[in-house]
């Protein structure tokens, strides 16, 4: 499915719903400049790929080590990730930054980047100049399975493309609300999201919810596969100007098909709906809101 829109008032998403190559980052970039152009060709102001396409999202399966055994295997990949990320990152990230110049395009890349004591699964983000304007550190990495080996990061930056407020969550990032509600606060107009995971409808839901109750764009790439994929792009404006309920799903793709599929954002009418609706920061009781910053897991909640 692809949406269309010439006017200046829309602002097209391009969502790349490809495989990557695992383990081989110079193919990744071969495919990755294929995809640009042709987002760049098709009108497109911003091109989004999948989580961690530097590597296919290929990390190993610390849940079928032994308990005996995981801790040193988990240090020596930690080990082993950190320096493939610190060999890599600026030659990855460079490319990257050529390539939205050449094809005068955004680009949300994604890929392995160098944290303080283990690789982080960050986002790049890159303006139609080249210009690498934010790194985004995925803060809910999902350290219950193979992204234990990874340092999550602790910030949920917005930055500026084409006079659009942009922030990034990362896969996990979005199933939770403080995500999403960070970022709106922080000024994001429109939340871009790189996944690699099965999608049903409830997170599909969210991903909706997150738009209508904060009044931001969403919109997520994915990896294609049988229950994964389904690319797809939310408004935040869930009723009409008569106040009738409308729709906000701007883009959905099948799960298994490759493509880049395309979203447009009517930024006018979203700016408009924004200024006079009820949801976002415009009534919120922050008073009330103390038990949010409680650090403190409880039963049911603990995890070993």
């Amino acid at each position: 499915m692809e949406t269309g829109g010439n006017a200046m008032d829309i602002y097209r998403v391009a969502l790349v719903q490809q495989r990557a190559v695992a383990h081989d980052m110079r193919r990744n970039l071969e495919l990755a400049d294929g995809y640009v152009q042709w987002a760049k060709h098709h009108g497109s102001a911003v091109v989004v790929f999948p989580e961690m396409w530097s590597n296919g999202y290929s990390l190993p399966d610390i849940e079928e080590i032994s308990p005996a055994d995981k801790p040193r295997i988990v240090m020596e990949t930690k080990e082993l990730l950190l320096a493939e990320a610190r060999r890599t990152e600026s030659d990855y990230a460079g490319a990257f930054c050529a390539m939205a110049k050449e094809n005068e395009i955004a680009i949300v890349a994604t890929g392995l980047s160098s944290g303080f004591f283990a690789a982080r699964n960050t986002a790049y983000v890159i303006d139609r100049a080249g210009k690498l304007l934010m790194e985004y550190a995925k803060v809910h990495t999902c350290v219950f399975s193979r992204e234990a080996v990874l340092e999550r990061g602790d910030l949920f930056p917005v930055c500026e493309l084409d006079g659009v407020k942009v922030g990034v969550m990362i896969c996990f990032d979005r199933e939770f609300p403080e995500s999403a509600r960070i970022l709106m606060l922080n000024g994001a107009e429109l939340i871009l999201i790189p996944n690699a995971c099965d999608m049903n409808r409830a997170r599909l839901s969210q991903l909706s919810t997150r738009a209508f109750e904060n009044m931001v764009g969403i919109a997520m790439a994915n990896y294609p596969g049988k229950g994964w994929g389904r690319s797809c792009a939310f408004s935040p404006i869930v009723f009409d100007a008569d106040g009738h309920p409308v729709d906000n799903t701007l883009l959905l793709a099948d799960d298994d098909i490759e493509g880049v599929f395309l979203a447009d954002f009517d930024l006018d009418a979203i700016r408009e709906y924004r200024e006079k609706e009820v949801w976002g920061n415009a009534y919120r009781n922050v008073a009330a809101y103390g038990s949010l910053l409680d650090s403190e897991v409880r039963k049911p909640f603990l995890r070993g």
